[in-house]
């Protein structure tokens, strides 16, 4: 299998990564030799990225990801056009591109999956497939996979955990506590570990540099690396402009519903349920066992609340010189239960 490699440029988006897939899948017949006993041909790269989030093209932004969280810790945050679930990616994460000129996605699917198990194995791990798209060691995750099928090529990409903040990913990828319940398609959360922490306990320790080492060796198989032509940069930065358009990073406006609660000392518990369609707040409904000072101004903060996009700069904007009509409750305090954010009770 032949491995494509880059040019010293530092660090990209994400997006152009995928954007190169797009690119080694329409040029393939003329960047990759046929090789092997079904005479496919078949390439992969390897890849990292600074903190960010990918989600899948059918599911709901503002479901997968914890867009706050995101904004205030520099974590990016794309949509790609393969489905499956939402991803946190760091520099401890090797990514991986696989592109075949089969359209049999199933079975190139289950071999590439393999190709990353027997990787594994090599380094004495007791790695093994699991579910539609994962590869775990003793039953914890270290990879997960998709794809995209092409009128004449299949796409996969995975990750491989090597060393990933954890705290970040949780933080990332897990919308900010509250019930969640949405139209699209949401990622299920399994139990994680990182594959380096799975070699210590082993009584093994390489770097990520000699992981990264390794499974070029085993993919490649024999065959010779080959630099990315620079004149494909300006193709596949015109195929990235596609993944950072605002519509498609936004998706279908999916219709979705968000609860969020907190108890105040003074004031009681605070129940604000949403309803919304993308971003745009189509009702807000105030429940709970406080005190109501006025129905309605409880009511006028919930229908001043309709038509907003969910973010704090325009939920600070409208509430701002309103009374809550709920006792003790600030319209700031309510701002922080819907972003679920700590409030200062003292």
């Amino acid at each position: 299998m032949k491995q494509i490699v880059f040019p010293k440029e530092g660090l990209r988006k994400l997006v152009w990564y995928l954007a190169v897939e797009e690119y080694l899948a329409a040029n393939i017949e003329t960047l990759v030799p046929a090789s092997g006993d079904r005479g496919e041909r078949e390439a992969f790269f390897l890849w990292q990225v600074p903190p960010t989030v990918i989600f899948g093209r059918n599911q709901v932004m503002e479901a997968e990801v914890n867009l706050d969280y995101c904004k205030k810790n520099g974590v990016a945050f794309f949509r790609r056009k393969s489905g499956g679930g939402c991803v946190y990616a760091d520099m401890g994460n090797v990514m991986i591109s696989y592109v075949c000129d089969s359209t049999d996605t199933p079975f190139i699917f289950a071999r590439f999956i393999d190709r990353l198990v027997l990787a594994l194995r090599l380094l004495g791990l007791r790695a093994e497939s699991t579910g539609r798209n994962d590869v775990s060691i003793d039953g914890k995750k270290v990879s997960g996979a998709a794809f995209t099928i092409l009128p004449k090529c299949s796409i996969v990409h995975c990750t491989m955990m090597f060393d990933v903040d954890f705290d970040a990913l949780e933080n990332s990828i897990t919308p900010s506590e509250g019930k969640i319940s949405s139209k699209g398609v949401n990622s299920v959360r399994r139990r994680v570990t990182n594959i380096k922490a799975e070699l210590e306990a082993a009584g093994k320790s390489i770097t990520l540099e000699t992981f990264i080492a390794h499974l070029e060796k085993v993919l490649r198989a024999g065959s010779q690396a080959e630099e990315l032509a620079a004149s494909a940069t300006k193709e596949i930065s015109e195929i990235e402009k596609e993944y950072l358009d605002p519509a498609f990073l936004q998706g279908r406006k999916h219709a979705y519903s968000i609860e969020k609660s907190a108890r105040i000392k003074d004031v009681g518990e605070i129940k604000a349920t949403m309803e919304l369609d993308g971003d745009i707040i189509k009702s807000l409904v105030l429940e709970g066992d406080f005190f109501q000072t006025s129905p309605a101004k409880v009511a006028e903060i919930e229908k001043t609340a309709v038509g907003l996009s969910l973010s704090r700069q325009a939920l600070q904007e409208a509430f701002s010189g309103k009374d809550t009509g709920i006792m003790g409750l600030s319209t700031d305090n309510l701002i922080k239960i819907i972003f679920s954010e700590t409030i200062d009770t003292n």
